[in-house]
């Protein structure tokens, strides 16, 4: 008997500790909402790294960094409140395809094997094809 009131127990603690957080706004999503924050939000993260303009998904939870090279950028996702950067090198990226402004990059990479970004805006999807050529032929 006593085994079961620990389990009910547990169980709603857990609960309890689930609602806490949701309460307290510990579940909120997190948005980039221009490319100015997106920059932003990288630099806190990697403040060694320059950063030198940025692209934003149309959902404004992920986010493409130009690092200024041409073989190096920048990878910038939001997880529920937090954000999480890196940088991505030519050798990491094993596949992309980019159609109707849709991007999905294979990266060699077990943390993140795969990456979707939806541009809000064509002219940066041009550009960013560009970029992705120039890796692919290096």
């Amino acid at each position: 008997m006593t085994l079961q009131y620990l389990i009910v127990g547990s169980l709603l603690f857990i609960l309890f500790i689930i609602l806490l957080h949701h309460l307290l706004g510990q579940t909120a999503q997190a948005c980039i909402p221009d490319r100015e924050a997106a920059l932003n939000r990288f630099r806190d993260i990697l403040q060694d790294v320059p950063a030198a303009g940025a692209a934003l998904s149309r959902d404004g939870l992920s986010a493409l960094i130009d690092l200024g090279t041409a073989n190096r950028f920048g990878l910038l996702l939001i997880m529920g409140r937090y954000a999480t950067a890196r940088v991505v090198g030519a050798e990491s990226v094993t596949g992309w395809d980019l159609r109707d402004n849709v991007l999905i990059l294979s990266l060699a990479d077990f943390t993140a094997p795969s990456f979707r970004l939806s541009f809000a805006d064509p002219a940066e999807a041009a550009h960013w094809r560009a970029l992705f050529d120039a890796l692919r032929n290096k």
